[in-house]
């Protein structure tokens, strides 16, 4: 089974229980309540109900905050706290790539040979939110992938040892010419729009100039992408070191990183975590 087939079926199951849970007692408070307007009966269900409506009303609260508690900490705490990995387990459990991602070492994870690049497998629906990691570069730089919604749109910011340029990459639709011979063409029926296939184009486009940064990259450092409806903010270091405003189109997206080629960087310590 799919793991989210298998969290569907957990919700539907926990949301059965506890809707029937509380069917039952709001039932037998109302039950209670009722009886004792009424004054019906001194014995049996109707005198224990009457005398127990305190306690049935703190069973339906322990069962609500149990519930939330499961939904929330255990089964959704990617999508409502946000999303953390040390790199301890198998890479396609949490990310969806292409190329030679791998872990090289404990804990680390190195991006390389990836020209798709890698992304969350959650996220779709992330909008405010603040992506922090550890990295360094082993060969040339590191792409940071931000609000993307799968691995042809999405945005990038390229971090070199000196600089930061950001990136948009996005799949274009392109209309096919029509190759086919013109003896074997069929003519359409009078009156009828002729279909040409569309396939999509991924290109690139690059935002310049690049913006400097006031130290060279040469050992390990801390990243803090800070994204908020249409601005973005990077730090290095805690060191603001990029920042636009009115900048993202896409208006939510998952997290990730690409190198391609020579490109190489390890990556450690990801956590993502949801703003209002």
């Amino acid at each position: 089974m799919h793991w989210k087939q298998f969290f569907r079926s957990i919700d539907q199951y926990i949301a059965f229980i506890a809707r029937w849970v509380g069917y039952i007692l709001v039932m037998a408070m109302a039950l209670g309540y009722v009886s004792k307007f009424f004054e019906w009966g001194r014995q049996g269900p109707f005198a224990y109900l009457q005398d127990s409506i305190k306690v049935l009303w703190l069973w339906a609260l322990t069962a609500i905050v149990v519930t939330l508690w499961i939904w929330t900490s255990r089964l959704h705490r990617r999508f409502v706290s946000g999303f953390s990995d040390n790199f301890s387990g198998d890479l396609r459990a949490n990310w969806d790539f292409e190329g030679q991602w791998r872990i090289p070492e404990k804990d680390t994870l190195l991006v390389t040979d990836s020209d798709a690049g890698g992304i969350t497998k959650v996220g779709a629906q992330w909008e405010n939110y603040t992506f922090a990691f550890k990295a360094r570069i082993v060969a040339e730089c590191l792409g940071v992938i931000v609000r993307a919604q799968d691995l042809s749109n999405y945005y990038m910011f390229q971090i070199r040892n000196d600089r930061i340029r950001p990136h948009r990459r996005v799949a274009v639709p392109v209309v096919e010419a029509d190759t086919q011979p013109e003896p074997e063409k069929e003519k359409p029926p009078k009156g009828a729009s002729q279909i040409r296939p569309i396939k999509f184009i991924v290109g690139w486009q690059v935002f310049d100039p690049p913006t400097p940064l006031s130290h060279h990259l040469n050992d390990w450092f801390d990243v803090t992408v800070v994204v908020r409806g249409q601005s973005v903010r990077l730090y290095i270091d805690d060191e603001l070191a990029f920042q636009r405003e009115s900048f993202l189109q896409i208006p939510t997206g998952k997290v990730g990183f690409r190198n391609w080629g020579s490109e190489e960087a390890l990556v450690r310590n990801v956590r993502v975590t949801l703003q209002p």
